[in-house]
């Protein structure tokens, strides 16, 4: 396994920023911390991020102004976001690759907000060591990779070497953790479902009356297509948390080498992992890639040896620490 040497631990032993505000941040401004209340609220919104407030209440035993009023503080806080996220097997561009750049005679920093701006490219993260970014994006066709690689990243300023993954499969894709500052979603369509899905994702709790003002139509009519996307899977209200808030000071991936005939259950065993917030079979010489948080080191290294090495088949895993979140698509999710 190759892990992380003394050095790294040593210099990163201090919280790695999830986003560039929390970089420069003051420590005594830091995001308030969510006390047990509020996770459980947390966590009967992860079910179901349009649940009322009383039902809530009723699970927990507390008040409904106590719930309401706690969700309310968890987002003027930017503790918590809830928001619609779309199921990712409906979209066009169903074609996902993973981009290591490797950059020369530019600022690291400069070349990150370039990449961000590319409107395919879903995420960016700068990590420790090289390539120095990693990022990814979603196409709908082959062409449009090529076209993404030659015409788009390969025109960046600094951006010296690209080596390309593609995803053949994902197993998980969710956006549980992140910095709600950074956070990003496409680009709104059109038609009706679209516009509704984009104040959903500015707000997952609005009534539909409110998204019916807004749009100008009638209640009945958002309701009943509000209630066949979510009915249908093309969407979820989920909830994402600021990272910090939540305890998490590490942002990690790791790419994963397994035995050709125990890639299956290498991926079925990544998949139950509550730590994982992306399970990927990829192309190229890693057949795995993962994408998690970490409380602080001593947690990095447990979940590694616990978890990503007792994958059936193990050969190596090479493990990245991300120092920057640059961009972070928030809206998108695999429901299986």
């Amino acid at each position: 396994m190759r892990l992380i040497g003394k050095d790294v631990r040593a210099k990163f032993e201090a919280p790695l920023a999830w986003g560039g505000d929390f970089a420069d941040s003051d420590p005594a401004m830091t995001t308030p911390q969510p006390d047990g209340l509020d996770r459980r609220i947390i966590d009967q919104l992860r079910q179901d991020g349009r649940k009322p407030a009383k039902y809530i209440a009723a699970e927990l035993g507390v008040s409904e102004v106590t719930i309401t009023a706690r969700i309310r503080a968890l987002g003027e806080n930017r503790i918590m976001r809830v928001l619609a996220q779309r199921n990712m097997s409906r979209l066009n561009e169903r074609i996902a690759c993973f981009i290591e750049v490797t950059v020369r005679n530019h600022s690291i920093d400069d070349v990150a907000q370039a990449l961000a701006r590319i409107e395919a490219i879903a995420g960016v993260n700068i990590t420790v060591g090289s390539p120095e970014i990693l990022a990814y994006a979603f196409v709908e066709n082959n062409l449009q990779v090529l076209s993404l690689l030659q015409h788009e990243i390969g025109r960046v300023p600094g951006v010296d070497r690209i080596e390309v993954h593609i995803a053949l499969d994902i197993r998980t894709y969710r956006s549980d953790y992140g910095d709600l500052a950074s956070g990003a979603v496409g680009a709104p369509g059109e038609d009706v479902d679209d516009r509704i899905i984009a104040l959903l994702q500015e707000d997952g709790r609005q009534s539909t009356r409110e998204i019916a003002r807004k749009l100008d139509m009638p209640a009945s009519t958002v309701r009943e297509r509000m209630n066949r996307l979510l009915q249908t899977e093309a969407i979820r209200i989920g909830v994402i948390c600021d990272a910090r808030a939540m305890g998490l000071e590490l942002a990690c991936c790791a790419y994963i080498s397994v035995e050709a005939a125990r890639i299956e259950a290498a991926l079925q065993h990544l998949s139950q992992l509550d730590e994982l917030g992306q399970v990927c079979l990829i192309s190229g010489r890693y057949n795995i890639f993962v994408l998690f948080g970490a409380r602080h080191m001593d947690h990095l290294v447990k979940v590694v040896k616990s978890h990503l090495e007792t994958a059936p088949g193990m050969i190596e895993v090479r493990v990245r620490l991300v120092s920057t979140v640059v961009k972070h698509r928030i809206d998108l999710i695999s429901i299986v």
